[in-house]
């Protein structure tokens, strides 16, 4: 009975292990079929600033890099360039927001790319914007920001990133949620 006992335990080990090479096997064929994922960069902070000038936007994000990141981004700059414009461009269009001449430039001394760009579309009214294309997927909105006679800066961290948002304006502001208007 004990000899039975013996060889039905090996057997089920044996089994388990064989099960357990097969699961192993299959989980790294379905990595290997996997798309090689996104290039994912570390930023150490952000700072966008956005100006009006008629019904245009003048939007300027700079994004500060560890030196070994952007290295790496110096590396592949025209992918880099092409990444960020059409993931800012897809952001901005799904809020009817259309980005015009945008350009990403590379600072090697500061670490620093700079994405630019006009914005058409956020204008509502004469010297009125709307900013729902910038809040829409952050969790709070432009009662976050200090406001001063001319300008609202958000500073705090976006997606765990410090960020710095200012709105520059030639004249007195207020606002409400989404929306800047002359005073």
């Amino acid at each position: 009975m004990c000899i039975i006992k013996t060889k039905f335990c090996s057997l089920i080990v044996i089994g388990l292990v064989i099960f357990g090479i097969l699961i192993g096997g299959c989980s790294k064929t379905s990595e290997q079929g996997k798309p090689p994922a996104k290039e994912e960069y570390i930023k150490l902070k952000d700072a966008i600033e956005i100006k009006p000038k008629g019904e245009i936007l003048q939007y300027q994000k700079e994004s500060f890099w560890t030196e070994e990141h952007f290295s790496k981004i110096l590396k592949s700059k025209y992918k880099f360039e092409s990444e960020e414009i059409s993931s800012f461009k897809g952001k901005t269009e799904k809020y009817n927001v259309h980005i015009l001449n945008p350009k990403v430039e590379f600072d090697a001394v500061r670490k620093v790319t700079v994405l630019s760009c006009n914005i058409k579309g956020a204008m509502y009214s004469s010297d009125s914007y709307e900013f729902h294309w910038l809040l829409a997927d952050l969790p709070f909105d432009l009662y976050q920001f200090k406001q001063h006679e001319k300008e609202l800066i958000y500073k705090g961290k976006i997606n765990g990133i410090p960020t710095t948002i200012k709105l520059i304006f030639p004249y007195t502001i207020t606002h409400c949620h989404e929306h800047v208007w002359p005073k």
